[in-house]
């Protein structure tokens, strides 16, 4: 697919991945990975994702990351294997920080405001949507993360070629 996007939200345990062509949705996902941090977890990330890029013949991914004092010493070393690993295999990627994707919107919003806004543009999102209004513990935010940040990284690369 052209123009395919994978947005992108990690840390050492949860990984939501969303496939972005155009202002579709075409495939979404969230990922758990229990357990200590190991250079074996990181592997299976790793790997997991080369397996999203090759299914979807990814070229472009967007990367939401966490604010910097929130990010583990554990996420950063992710975050580094996957700038390696992106460029090993000639995949552009754009790392989008909270602070960059608030500057989108015309007016702030809040979290609950944007996820409950994907779930409107993307009705297959409704159960997630519904699922974690509910929970006491966040489930499902790095898949909305994902889903936001590949749409909105979509929406400039269309910018940019009109």
């Amino acid at each position: 697919m052209e123009n395919t996007i994978l947005g992108l939200s990690v840390n050492a345990r949860m990984l939501g991945l969303a496939i972005i062509s155009g202002n579709q949705l075409v495939d979404y996902h969230i990922q758990m990975r229990q357990g200590v941090w190991s250079s074996e977890k990181k592997e299976l990330i790793l790997a997991s994702l080369h397996s999203w890029c090759e299914r979807y013949t990814i070229k472009n991914i967007a990367l939401s990351v966490p604010y910097e004092t929130q990010l583990s010493s554990q996420t950063k070393e992710l975050i580094e294997s996957l700038k390696e690993h992106f460029n090993e295999n000639n995949i552009s990627f754009c790392i989008y920080s909270p602070k960059t994707l608030h500057a989108f919107y015309q007016e702030p919003k809040t979290k609950k405001e944007i996820v409950r806004e994907l779930a409107e543009q993307y009705p297959e999102l409704t159960y997630c949507y519904k699922k974690e209004m509910r929970n006491k513990h966040k489930y499902y935010i790095k898949l909305f993360d994902a889903v936001e940040v590949g749409k909105i990284h979509s929406q400039k690369l269309l910018r940019k070629r009109v």
